[in-house]
């Protein structure tokens, strides 16, 4: 698989000074604000010179969390992101965000899957997991969808979003290169 990506509906790209006003629309929701804090979606200047580095940033290197466009390749909208972040030992955290228009109609799990297809074929990662917040049951069922195995659960892992708010518990889920391909190919045929 080359990139960019292609998958069924999507293209999976890296983003473009000209998706600034996409980025800022589909990170206006809180659910999405809260976990794409690296995002300045409110400082033109700044969301300006993140879009030119995500576009220059060298694919998956270490440490370094590559955010990349979901784009419908019908009308070319981006809705959204998948993040991939390497530790440089063929592992990595792979992550999603997708304007809430555009939920509940299979858009994270196939931009997910055509990435850590891409991953593990094209870039000979070995593991890649995934995590959120308890209460955040869409992305877990996802990450279920995904095939990947739930390995962690931990209690009141993540602070509070609000001053006197309660501390979350987190869920951690993983897959391994061998266990994708042949959960892939079973869950395909």
């Amino acid at each position: 698989m080359l990139f960019p990506i292609e998958t069924e509906r999507l293209r999976i790209r890296r983003f473009a000074r000209g998706d600034a006003d996409a980025v800022r629309a589909f990170t206006a929701h809180p659910s999405v604000a809260r976990e794409t804090t690296n995002i300045p979606r409110d400082d033109p200047q700044k969301l300006a010179e993140y879009l030119e580095k995500q576009s220059r940033i060298r694919l998956f290197a270490k440490n370094e969390c590559v955010d990349l466009a979901i784009v419908r390749a019908s009308d070319s909208a981006v809705l959204g992101l998948v993040s991939l972040v390497s530790n440089g030992e063929r592992q990595g955290e792979i992550g999603w965000g997708l304007g809430i228009e555009y939920r509940g109609l299979g858009y994270a799990t196939e931009a997910a899957r055509g990435l850590l297809t891409f991953a593990f074929r094209d870039c000979a990662y070995h593991r890649i997991f995934a995590g959120t917040v308890l209460t955040n049951e869409r992305s877990w069922k996802l990450m279920e969808r995904l095939k990947m195995r739930k390995e962690a659960h931990f209690r009141q892992a993540h602070p509070p979003a609000e001053p006197g708010g309660s501390w979350l518990d987190t869920v951690r889920y993983a897959v391994l290169a061998s266990e994708f391909w042949e959960r892939d190919l079973c869950s395909r045929s």
